[in-house]
Formats: structure tokens, C-alpha cells, sequence
């Protein structure tokens, strides 16, 4: 392996989240440094972890893994999400938060060799971010 990073991270595509704030945030929180992460963006985030599309995501861990040597796997879900279409914000964290638990079982049991973390972005209509580690 010739170039390693610390994680892979899965993150919604939405606009509202801005790559270079995002990064930010993960190497503030201590999560992995701003340059040091494989990024998937897709809609929805880690919830299409729990669709027929579950294949390709646990695909580009595999990758990320055999190519950058990862250690981890960091799974963001974001409030006021599209994707969920909740609009209680209580409801949404907890339907988000018993997804990203079935979510980082799948991943283990895949993946043993790698740590699973799993945050809930905060903040997201009003652009005031914070991440909250479930």
C-alpha cells in the first residue's frame, strides 16, 4: 500500500453540508483529519445501508480497506433530512438513530477488523453544525 488515510465516511449529498465545513468538523471532533478520509456521498446517506444498493456500499469499504488501509468506518446522518422526509425532529433522530445501530451490525459483521463510529449532524437548516456521536 503505497497511500493510506484513517477512515472511510459515508455522508448525504446534501448542498446545505459543504465538503470543506464537513471535513472541519470530523477533524475537530477528533473523528479523522480533514485530508485523511475516503468520502461516499450519496442521498440518504449510510441509510441506503438498508436497501437492495447495500452491495455497493459495503463494496467500497472492501476497497477502501485492501487500497488505503483504513481503520474505520464513519457513518454521518444529518437532521432535516430529505431522504427520511420526517418532520418531527425527535422522530427523525430516532428512526436515524436505530438505523445507524442495524447499519454498524451489518458493517461488523462484515468488516470485524474495523471500528464503526456513528454521528448525527446537527444544525443542518440553520447552517449552525454540530456532530452528535451515537
Amino acid at each position: 500500500m503505497s497511500h493510506t488515510c484513517q477512515a472511510i465516511v459515508f455522508r448525504c449529498i446534501d448542498f446545505r453540508i459543504q465538503s470543506g465545513v464537513f471535513a472541519k468538523l470530523l477533524a475537530e471532533n477528533g473523528i479523522c483529519a480533514a485530508d485523511q478520509f475516503d468520502l461516499v456521498s450519496l442521498a440518504g446517506a449510510a441509510k441506503v445501508f438498508l436497501t437492495d444498493s447495500r452491495d455497493l456500499l459495503l463494496s467500497q469499504i472492501d476497497i477502501s480497506s485492501r487500497l488505503h488501509g483504513i481503520k474505520k468506518v464513519v457513518l454521518v446522518m444529518h437532521d432535516n433530512c430529505g431522504a427520511y422526509g420526517i418532520a418531527d425532529p425527535a422522530e427523525e433522530e430516532k428512526i436515524q438513530r436505530q438505523d445507524l445501530a442495524e447499519i454498524a451490525g451489518l458493517i461488523a459483521a462484515k468488516f470485524s477488523q474495523l471500528t464503526v463510529e456513528k454521528f448525527i449532524l446537527q444544525g443542518t437548516a440553520s447552517g449552525n453544525f454540530s456532530l452528535l456521536k451515537i
